[in-house]
């Protein structure tokens, strides 16, 4: 038989925690007040912890707490101790975002099992060798990987490996999305996601020109269906996956019991090795309790459209029919049903002319009269709000029996999950009687009467009486398997003091099951001086301090790069990422731009793209290779993988880019000591926060100051999927440019890598010109202007426009505002600060 893997449920609120519990969790997943990447769930708070840690673990279920988002040098202190309460308290582990918190993690509270949250974008196999280097024992893998790719990582990665297997999906990779951000002021990588992606846009080419017809294909272009792979368990059953993870939590209990309980039974199966099949009954129930219609997401390979729901972002139901007729004066639709329907189901219509029509049934009429269930095949008439049309279909978004079964486990005082028990009774007259309960992992506890057991004179204890007495374990989590009584003649005790021994007895299991699974709490003391050595809070002294910053420069054409460079660029990024819009960048190209950067002193860096899978990487290997020399000065990183890889390949620096996501020193600490030796702090920090941050670095520091921000990286590509004309994508996206306009028309500019991921740019440009100075003055060793969708003329005016602005005396404020003025022409759609002086929720 199989490893059997670990069913991981979510648990974003008590209800929710006891639903995953009763219906067969292994481990549920769950955030405390602060921290959590889902703040908008009900969340716990330390008293609720303890007391769900205790529920949990007294069930045999594990907990993992998630303290997944960004943190600042200010909150990490904080977070530590909120740590340290955790490891106190008997988390099972806690699953992390944040490298700064990963490393004083390691250092201030060791005991504690650490997670990668698939917030760290782990998508190739050294990424999660380098995480396991790092003290991580499990890592939560990107969405994005196909089950070929997750074998390998299982095989070679070295740590546990937990994937989601059922729920909703990001469009973009977790852990890279700055959407919300941007746009909104809501960090997702601080818990506060908008999910801008679930709103309406419009493919359109660069005039603006609509692509595609919202009537025919939708318009909700980056927004995904939900994730099933319940067909598929056997397959991931057989890849060693540790866990299997059903995301959801900012969804209610009820649907919490239902997925639980649903894939409790199919897991349970599909580890038995026979024929496995998942009955209809049991996808309709996962599709009724919420679908936005279903998809195995990148599983098998690049699904295209299939990924995506384009016609609805919420909640699609289970069809229930078609609307045969309407009656205006009684109001009534006659559906025909394909599902069974009762008083206080939710339906929605989607009506051919006027959207969706939507409501509680309160009434059923079936043959002239009232009923108050119909069944699957009969032909009704309801009450349904707007009118409707016939043809039009009918959807049940609620399905109230459904939601009754899944309510009861976990509002009831009644157990539903529950321990088989092995009690053994000892009884002898003139001794107390004992009791022992056994549960399945051996542990055990005793209790024995108060007062002695007596010579039975008329009605002794038999096996049968006991089975009785001892068996009423009612709202108790373990259940009488197995009796055993050992009955030294006709021996009686009072029925009051055998239920107190086994109340007792059992009582004092639950304290075993505790003990055991809970480790030695590390003392304060211990703590508190291991934090208080752990902390960079001193201003850190360089070897070399910065006098004036470079201007760096990213771009994907040589003549942009030759531009820039004659402007005064002083770094370039080039080569490793290229866009389908652009001329295709060769190894030729790339030393023609090390040559012309070696000649005007320029550092040249290879560019690389974010996203990096297994296969992706060797290519990128092999290029380094064939260009490294000494004309290279260094290597860009955009992920965790390629760090621990270049690091191997080459002697020359790693550039970590912004994708790291460096929020704090100790961040910018784990990314040194594991090989940068240049990084790019979060475009989500403000200049106070940089200003305060550059002081404690040890290693050198970038931000970017100028240019279109990417706002999403994802395999979904919009244009392969709405334009490529089937399976095979015939290319619609090479020497063209296009955008996804919202529903106010702001133009979101896109972008296809090599990859064929897509890229969503932000529709305004980054520009801090007027504040290049104090940038400067901060100690940054770098100022990047980000022109990879931009050619020779934008590279040239930008830099020269930014090498001016650095030469500016403060009293010169209106010099710089006419630079900026003339830097507008290149981005109609406006400018934006960024977060320099706003920051993010």
């Amino acid at each position: 038989m199989p490893v059997k893997p670990e069913l991981l449920a979510p648990a974003g609120a008590w209800e929710a925690l006891v639903a995953a519990v009763q219906n067969g969790a292994d481990a549920v997943y769950l955030g405390g007040k602060l921290y959590s990447a889902r703040e908008s769930a009900g969340n716990f708070d330390r008293q609720e912890l303890e007391r769900a840690i205790e529920y949990a673990h007294v069930r045999g279920v594990k907990v993992y707490v998630t303290v997944n988002t960004l943190l600042s040098d200010q909150e990490l202190p904080e977070a530590a101790r909120f740590l340290h309460f955790l490891q106190q308290a008997g988390a099972d582990a806690v699953i992390l975002q944040d490298p700064g918190l990963i490393r004083l993690a390691r250092k201030a509270i060791p005991e504690l099992p650490l997670h990668a949250s698939t917030q760290m974008t782990v998508h190739n196999i050294p990424a999660a060798r380098l995480l396991k280097a790092a003290g991580m024992k499990r890592i939560v893998l990107a969405r994005e990987l196909s089950l070929e790719a997750i074998r390998g990582i299982v095989r070679q990665g070295g740590a546990e490996v937990e994937v989601f297997i059922h729920g909703a999906l990001c469009v973009c990779y977790s852990g890279q999305c700055l959407m919300s951000s941007l746009i909104g002021g809501r960090s997702g990588n601080r818990g506060r996601c908008a999910q801008p992606c679930r709103l309406s846009y419009i493919l359109v080419n660069e005039e603006n020109r609509q692509l595609a017809s919202p009537g025919e294909v939708g318009d909700h272009l980056l927004s995904p269906r939900d994730l099933n792979l319940s067909a598929h368990l056997p397959d991931l059953v057989k890849s060693g996956i540790t866990s299997f993870k059903i995301e959801g939590r900012m969804k209610r209990p009820e649907y919490v019991a239902t997925v639980v309980r649903v894939y409790r039974s199919l897991l349970d199966r599909a580890l038995t090795g026979a024929h496995y099949a998942v009955a209809p009954a049991e996808m309709r129930e996962l599709a009724q309790i919420f679908n936005r219609d279903f998809t195995t997401g990148y599983f098998y390979g690049r699904p295209g459209r299939e990924l995506m729901s384009y016609k609805r972002p919420n909640n699609r139901g289970v069809r229930l029919g078609r609307i045969k007729g309407f009656d205006r004066n009684s109001r009534l639709a006659e559906v025909a049903l394909e599902e069974p329907l009762r008083v206080g189901d939710g339906i929605e219509v989607w009506v051919t002319k006027g959207g969706r029509a939507a409501g509680e049934v309160h009434r059923i009429v079936s043959g002239g009269k009232n009923v108050e269930r119909a069944p699957a095949g009969a032909t009704v008439s309801l009450e349904i709000p707007g009118r409707v049309f016939p043809g039009d279909r009918v959807f049940k978004t609620h399905d109230a029996d459904l939601m009754e079964r899944a309510r009861e486990t976990f509002t009831s005082a009644r157990e539903h999950r529950k321990f088989p028990l092995l009690f053994e009774v000892f009884a002898r007259a003139g001794e107390p009687l004992k009791l022992k309960a056994t549960d399945p992992a051996g542990l055990t506890g005793e209790a024995e009467t108060a007062s002695p057991a007596q010579v039975a004179q008329t009605r002794p204890l038999t096996l049968e009486y006991l089975r009785k007495q001892l068996g009423r374990l009612g709202n108790t989590p373990f259940e009488l398997a197995e009796l055993r009584c050992e009955l030294d003649g006709p021996v009686m005790a009072p029925v009051a003091e055998i239920n107190e021994v086994r109340r007792t007895a059992l009582a004092r299991l639950e304290e075993r099951k505790l003990a055991a699974v809970k480790k030695e709490p590390v003392p304060e003391a211990v703590f508190r001086s291991r934090l208080a050595g752990a902390l960079s809070t001193q201003p850190v002294k360089r070897p070399d301090p910065v006098k004036s910053p470079d201007l760096a420069v990213a771009v994907t054409e040589l003549s942009a790069l030759k531009a820039a460079v004659r402007a005064g660029a002083g770094m370039v990024y080039f080569g490793g990422e290229r866009y389908h819009s652009r001329v295709p960048v060769t190894p030729d190209d790339i030393r023609a731009g090390m040559d012309i950067c070696s000649q005007a002193g320029a550092r040249f860096i290879l560019s690389s793209p974010r996203i990096l899978q297994d296969d992706d990487l060797d290519w990128f290997c092999r290029l380094l290779e064939k260009v490294d020399g000494p004309q290279l000065a260094g290597v860009q990183a955009g992920n965790l993988g390629l760090l621990k890889k270049a690091g191997e390949l080459t002697d020359k620096t790693i550039y970590a880019d912004f994708s790291l996501n460096v929020f704090n020193a100790e961040a910018a600490a784990f990314l040194a000591e594991a090989g940068a030796g240049q990084i790019t702090l979060s475009p989500e920090l403000t200049l106070d926060q940089i200003r305060a941050l550059v002081r404690l670095l040890s290693v050198p520091a970038e931000v970017i100051v100028h240019g279109a921000l990417p706002l999403m990286v994802t395999e979904y590509c919009a244009v392969g999927s709405l334009l490529g004309q089937g399976e095979k994508c015939s290319g619609p996206c090479r020497g063209k440019t296009f955008g996804l306009r919202d529903r106010k028309g702001i133009v979101f500019p896109l972008e296809t890598d090599q990859f064929c991921r897509m890229q969503l740019f932000n529709s305004r440009d980054l520009c801090v010109i007027e504040s290049a100075g104090a940038l400067a003055e901060t100690g940054v060793a770098a100022l990047r202007i980000e022109a990879r969708r931009e050619g020779a003329k934008y590279a040239r005016e930008v830099v020269q426009a930014y090498r001016t602005a650095l030469n500016c005396r403060p009293w010169q404020q209106d010099e710089i505002m006419q630079l900026k003025e003339k830097l507008a022409q290149y981005s109609p759609q406006g400018f934006t600060r960024g977060h320099y002086f706003r920051g993010v929720l």
